[in-house]
C-alpha cells in the first residue's frame, strides 16, 4: 500500500512539474475531441551554450508537441533549431512561419493547416 501511494504521489508531482513547464510555452494550435487533445507550442529564446562552444548566447526556436488527457500532460516531444545571428535584434517579432520549413513535419504550422480540411461553422466538412 505504501509503495502504491508513493508511486501515485510521484506521478502527480511529475504531472504538476511538466504541466507548469509546458504552460510557459506559447500555444500555437490545439486539436482533439473529448478528453484527449494534442497541442503544438512554440518558444523563441536565447540559449546559453557551454563556454568551450561559445561565450555568447545564441537565438533558438523550439516547438513542442504535447498530448493531454483531461488537461494532464501525458507526453511531450520537443524540437529546437538555431536561428541566424541577425534574429537576436528582433526575437519578439519573429513570425511563426518565418523558419517553419526547418522543423520536422509534425512541428510545422503549414503542415497542420494543410492537414485540416476546410470546415463550415457547424464543424462538418463543407462540400
Amino acid at each position: 500500500m505504501l509503495v502504491a501511494t508513493v508511486i501515485v504521489l510521484v506521478l502527480m508531482l511529475r504531472a504538476i512539474y511538466v504541466g507548469a513547464k509546458v504552460g510557459r510555452v506559447t500555444l500555437i494550435r490545439r486539436s482533439g475531441r473529448g478528453l484527449l487533445h494534442v497541442e503544438l507550442r512554440r518558444c523563441v529564446y536565447m540559449e546559453r551554450l557551454p563556454a568551450y562552444i561559445s561565450q555568447f548566447p545564441v537565438p533558438r526556436e523550439m516547438r513542442m508537441r504535447v498530448v493531454r488527457m483531461a488537461g494532464i500532460v501525458l507526453w511531450r516531444e520537443t524540437c529546437s533549431i538555431a536561428l541566424p545571428d541577425e534574429a537576436c535584434s528582433h526575437l519578439a517579432d519573429i513570425s511563426i512561419q518565418e523558419y517553419d520549413e526547418q522543423f520536422p513535419r509534425w512541428a510545422r504550422v503549414r503542415a497542420l493547416i494543410e492537414a485540416e480540411p476546410e470546415r463550415s461553422l457547424r464543424g462538418r466538412p463543407s462540400h
